[in-house]
C-alpha cells in the first residue's frame, strides 16, 4: 500500500478531469491529508474525496466502475449508501462519497479542498480547523469514568469464563477510548493536530509520555488483566475512582490470571 504524496495528489487530479467531464458534478472536494492539511501527506496516505453531483446526478457517482476512466480497479465495496471504498489496480487506495449540492450543510467539510469546480459550484466551505469537542460536561466526564472502570470490571470477567477476545474489546478497546477522551478533558491529550472524527489518530505524535503507555495498556490478546491493572492505576492517578471499583478490579485481575 505504500505509494507516494505525488501519486496521491496526480490520482486526484485524474479523478478530477473525469468527474468534470462527467457533466452531471459541480465539484470534487479533498478531504484529510488531501485536503487542506496537504502537509500532512505521506507515502502511507490514502485518498479522500467528495463528489459534489448536480440536482438527480448522484446515482452514477455511486457505482464505482466511473473511476476506472481514472485508473484500473482491483477492488470496489459499496460501504454506505453515499460512498464507496475502491482499491487500484497499482495499490493505491481510496475512500469516496457522493452527495448533492443541497447536502453541503450538513457534510463534515471543515478541512475540504476544492480540487474541481464547476463555474456554477457556490458552495461555501468553512475556513477553519475541524470542530474539535470542547471541555466535557460534569456529566460527561462521570460518564467517561464511570464507563472506563465498568468496562474494565466486565472484561476481567469474560477473561476468566474464557473469552478473551471479547476481553480484549472491552478493556483495551473500549475502556481505553474512554481514558483517552478523559485524557484530553484534561489536557494532556493536546487537540493540536486532532482528528475529530477519531481521537486515537496521530496520538504518538501529539502526546509522547502518553503513547509511551500505551504498550502497557494494549499488551494483547493474552494480557487483559495486565493492561486492566494499569489502566486502573491510571485512572487513579488522575480520577476519582471510588475504592470498592479500585478493589473489584483487582480483585478480577487477579482471579483472572490465576
Amino acid at each position: 500500500m505504500p505509494t507516494s504524496p505525488h501519486a496521491l495528489l496526480s490520482r486526484l487530479n485524474d479523478i478530477a478531469q473525469v468527474v468534470a467531464q462527467t457533466g452531471h458534478a459541480l465539484a470534487l472536494l479533498g478531504l484529510g491529508s488531501v485536503g487542506r492539511e496537504l502537509a500532512r501527506l505521506d507515502r502511507w496516505s490514502d485518498l479522500d474525496f467528495f463528489v459534489i453531483a448536480r440536482p438527480g446526478q448522484v446515482g452514477p457517482f455511486l457505482d464505482s466502475a466511473w473511476l476506472a476512466q481514472a485508473a484500473p480497479l482491483a477492488y470496489t465495496f459499496r460501504n454506505t449508501p453515499d460512498g464507496a471504498k475502491v482499491l487500484f489496480g497499482d495499490g493505491l487506495y481510496a475512500e469516496y462519497a457522493a452527495f448533492e449540492a443541497a447536502r453541503l450543510p450538513e457534510l463534515p467539510l471543515a478541512g475540504a479542498r476544492v480540487v474541481w469546480a464547476a463555474p456554477d459550484f457556490s458552495g461555501l466551505l468553512p475556513e477553519g480547523e475541524a470542530a474539535l469537542a470542547g471541555p466535557i460536561t460534569p456529566a460527561q466526564h462521570a460518564h467517561h469514568l464511570g464507563e472506563a472502570l465498568t468496562n474494565l470490571l466486565v472484561g476481567l470477567g469474560r477473561y476468566g469464563r474464557g473469552e478473551r477476545l471479547s476481553a480484549l474489546k472491552f478493556v483495551q478497546d473500549y475502556a481505553l477510548g474512554h481514558v483517552l477522551a478523559l485524557e484530553a478533558a484534561r489536557g494532556a491529550l493536546p487537540a493540536t493536530g486532532a482528528d475529530p472524527f477519531s481521537p486515537e489518530r496521530r496520538l504518538e505524535a501529539r502526546a509522547p509520555g502518553l503513547a509511551a503507555r500505551l504498550p502497557a495498556f494494549t499488551p494483547g490478546y493474552a494480557g487483559t488483566p495486565q493492561a486492566a491493572l494499569a489502566l486502573l492505576a491510571h485512572l487513579e492517578a488522575h480520577e476519582p475512582v471510588p475504592p470498592a471499583l479500585s478493589r473489584a478490579i483487582r480483585a478480577a485481575a487477579q482471579a483472572a490470571g490465576d
